[in-house]
């Protein structure tokens, strides 16, 4: 009876039912790979149940989705009773291409989710030299199931079609009256696929968040849908641009002095201005949870807590992003990123020229230099970096062979050492400039390995905590060398994380991964130790150490000086995540559409949206506007 039944739809079911079983098999894969726990506890049994219900609808759609145009080309050939070669081969080529990308898809989303806390988005490809990346990933070990899963893929996909094909036979003469009811009914199945069930319309993102689980409220996405609806923008646009522009000038006491961007503000001081050395230090995935100062009890950070009880210290800054590009952006630039854009990556970016410390330092007689350990044509760094400020890159040509540690570069031991030497040389030149410096450090980042000869010593058995110790203890060398030098007590220290780290947490947005020390240290200038809980993010970087320097500038930022103003809301993003928070709250608005509000502070995963509808509005509007207003500045080109 099977054989009744068209050839060509005997072979779209079992492509269909084969791309229903890799998704399904994926998302057990994730269960098991980031919660394992889950399956054999029955608490969860029920929402897991409807976890896979919802998600269901999600692989239903995505794989009717995929097959309408081989339906729409055999179809044709059918009701004609012909045979177009071509266009046959076409849709074995093109079955052939959806189910490896599929495959690899869904493969390669088990290790993002577990790393970025997110199903997989544009964002795993978004960077300039994906050489880098594929160097990384190849040395990765715990990438090699995915890569074997992925590589299985690529051989047998081909071939796996091909067989499928062949035991399908051929097309049997049948009454035109019969091909047309078949193709209709075929036809109407395929459409509720595509719809997600039999009601005519697409299963909904928002249709995911259905517990008060973090996890579980992203499991039943499916991955494919993810990638692909991440290359649309995020929706943030609630009100017209004059009104964004007037919210955003009363929310920064813009005054009305003539410029055309909305965020332009002078700043003047009375006092005279210290030409004194800046270094910024951004430490690779310096989470507030790997810190002791913040609480951490592992003791990984003993350099890092002493540093703090000597310098102002911010105990609730937040990272702008999950990623370092976000991190260098938003802390050098003072500009904030837009969720789901490389800041440094896109047209509006490279078509812009950007303020900021390295622009503005620049312009006041700064030597600027930026070090990092990788090839500087990672993320942009080189083109970006020199359009917008900086004089010098140092990057892993400038180290001997023998100090590359990994497929990120060198150690950071191996960066300070050559940052002091550089900077030493600078502050002792005859024709002396202060210098701005900037370095990002790397030991920290997977796949977590320190170099072979050092002196440093571990007390952790944990690889990931070796490395954070190592950066420690790296850190404290350096500033130890610093003090040591004529030039160390007219310079400021910052020290912050580029972002944090995805910790377990109960709900889908854990703050482990914006939640990051900030320590600006200059004993001449805080003779006595400061730690203050005010909010502080990123982009605040700028405005601060200007006011500190006391050096007349121009700010087109949405920063606060922190020692001048005090910041209502914090603004940032987890991929496709967009999350505003207060001293209690975090409001969190995701492209799905999805809006929940939880209290932070006490960790409970409860969406109390509806409870606080004025809270919720009041920073829906601070997040909205200032994010509509900054994409109009980059638009329109007026961000210097």
């Amino acid at each position: 009876r099977l054989h009744s039944i068209p050839f060509h739809l005997r072979f779209l079911a079992s492509v269909f039912l084969t791309f229903m079983g890799i998704f399904t098999l994926f998302r057990l894969v994730t269960l098991a790979y980031n919660r394992p726990e889950y399956a054999w506890e029955a608490r969860h049994a029920g929402a897991i149940w409807s976890a896979f219900s919802i998600g269901f609808q999600f692989d239903l759609a995505v794989a009717s989705y995929a097959l309408l145009v081989p339906f729409a080309i055999l179809s044709f050939g059918y009701l004609l009773q012909r045979s177009f070669l071509r266009l046959l081969w076409f849709v074995r080529l093109y079955c052939t291409a959806a189910l490896l990308i599929f495959l690899t898809i869904s493969a390669a989303d088990v290790p993002y989710f577990s790393f970025f806390n997110s199903r997989l988005s544009a964002a795993a490809v978004n960077w300039k030299n994906n050489l880098q990346v594929a160097r990384f990933i190849l040395t990765e070990i715990r990438y090699y199931p995915v890569l074997l899963v992925v590589g299985a893929g690529v051989w047998g996909a081909g071939k796996f079609v091909s067989i499928l094909w062949r035991r399908q036979g051929v097309w049997k003469p049948q009454p035109i009256r019969i091909r047309i009811l078949v193709t209709l009914f075929a036809a109407f199945l395929l459409l509720c696929g595509a719809w997600g069930g039999v009601v005519p319309r697409l299963p909904s993102m928002k249709s995911a968040y259905f517990s008060e689980n973090g996890f579980i409220n992203q499991l039943p996405l499916n991955p494919v849908h993810t990638w692909f609806d991440s290359y649309f923008s995020f929706d943030f646009h609630r009100f017209s641009q004059i009104e964004a522009r007037e919210l955003v000038r009363r929310q920064f006491n813009v005054p009305d002095a003539g410029f055309e961007s909305p965020l332009a503000r002078a700043h003047r001081f009375d006092a005279p201005p210290r030409k004194w050395n800046v270094v910024l230090i951004l430490l690779e995935s310096m989470s507030a949870l790997r810190v002791g100062a913040l609480g951490n009890t592992k003791g990984l950070t003993p350099g890092l807590d002493s540093l703090a009880r000597q310098s102002l210290f911010f105990t609730r800054c937040y990272s702008n992003g999950i990623h370092t590009n976000a991190g260098l952006y938003s802390s050098l630039y003072g500009m904030p990123v837009i969720p789901l854009q490389h800041p440094m990556y896109t047209p509006l970016a490279m078509s812009n020229r950007f303020t900021g410390l390295p622009v503005t330092l620049r312009e006041n007689g700064y030597h600027t230099l930026f070090f990092c350990t990788h090839p500087k044509t990672f993320d942009n760094l080189d083109v970006f970096l020199q359009n917008n400020g900086f004089e010098t890159i140092s990057d892993q040509q400038d180290y001997p062979e023998s100090e590359i540690v990994n497929s990120w570069g060198v150690g950071d031991e191996s960066l300070y050492r050559h940052a002091l030497h550089t900077l030493d040389s600078l502050s002792s030149a005859p024709k002396r400039q202060p210098f701005f410096a900037t370095l990002l450090s790397i030991t920290t980042h997977p796949p977590y390995t320190i170099p072979k000869f050092t002196k440093f010593k571990p007390r952790s058995a944990d690889p990931v905590l070796i490395t954070y110790e190592y950066a420690d203890w790296a850190l404290k060398s350096f500033l130890d060398s610093c003090a040591r030098k004529p030039w160390y007590d007219q310079t400021i220290f910052v020290v912050l994380g580029d972002h944090g780290v995805n910790s377990p947490a109960a709900t889908d947005v854990p703050l482990s991964y914006n939640h990051i020390p900030l320590i600006i240290h200059a004993p001449a200038l805080f003779p006595t130790p400061r730690m203050t809980a005010a909010l502080a993010n990123q982009t605040d970087i700028f405005p601060t150490i200007m006011g500190l320097l006391q050096i007349d500038y121009l700010q087109n930022t949405p920063g606060y000086d922190l020692l001048r103003e005090k910041r209502p809301f914090v603004i940032f993003s987890q991929d496709q995540k967009l999350c505003v928070l207060d001293d209690d709250y975090l409001y969190v608005a995701r492209k799905s559409g999805k809006e929940t509000l939880f209290n932070h502070i006490n960790g409970a995963p409860a969406d109390l949206l509806s409870r606080y509808p004025l809270r919720v509005d009041s920073m829906r509007r601070y997040a909205c506007a200032q994010l509509q207003m900054i994409q109009w500045i980059l638009e329109n080109k007026q961000t210097k």
